[in-house]
C-alpha cells in the first residue's frame, strides 16, 4: 500500500500556515502560545499547591 503523505518538518508547516520568521503574523502567533503556556503552567501550579477555585 501506497504511503500517501509526506513528511514535512514543522518548521516548514509553521512558515506555509502562519508565516515566515519576523513577520507580524508568526510575532503574534508566538506571544499568544507563550501567554496560553504560561496560563497552563499557572494552574498546574495552583492544582498542585489546592489554590484551585471549584
Amino acid at each position: 500500500m501506497e504511503n500517501k503523505f509526506k513528511a514535512v518538518s514543522i518548521d516548514t508547516m509553521i512558515d506555509k500556515h502562519i508565516g515566515n520568521r519576523g513577520t507580524p503574523k508568526l510575532e503574534a502567533f508566538e506571544h499568544e502560545l507563550r501567554i496560553d503556556l504560561l496560563g497552563q503552567v499557572i494552574k498546574q501550579v495552583r492544582k498542585k499547591r489546592n489554590l484551585t477555585q471549584v
